[in-house]
């Protein structure tokens, strides 16, 4: 079988943020490197579709829309890389850096979630 792992659907999961979303680089700009980290982080928190809005969700309520932990570990490392995209734009090596060692968090915490799955089938 060909099994993807967490890093490859974190980065389809940006993909399609930029692609479907229209999240291009200028409209993350808008946000900074700090909104998106906080929503990454809700995102990772996030159990399963009915996990409650976060008190530290940057954006209006209406865009809160958890799912699986699946997913929400996608999203929540696609947007640690976006927002490490808009840290690297601005120069901030440092913080780039914090951002995509989440991001990989969100990749490790992926697999095992992916691995969990495999072993029920």
């Amino acid at each position: 079988m060909n099994h993807k792992t967490g890093q490859q659907l974190i980065a389809a999961e940006r993909q399609r943020q930029i692609d479907s979303e229209g999240w291009t680089a200028s409209h993350d700009d808008q946000h900074g490197p700090e909104t998106l980290e906080l929503a990454a982080l809700c995102y990772r928190d996030a159990v399963n579709q009915d996990t409650a809005l976060p008190s530290k969700w940057p954006w209006s309520p209406e865009w809160w829309k958890p799912k699986s932990r699946q997913r929400n570990l996608e999203r929540a490392g696609a947007l640690y890389q976006a927002a490490a995209e808009v840290a690297e734009r601005a120069q901030d090596y440092q913080k780039r850096d914090s951002l995509r060692d989440h991001s990989a968090s969100c990749s490790i915490l992926l697999d095992s979630v992916l691995n969990s799955k495999r072993q029920d089938q």
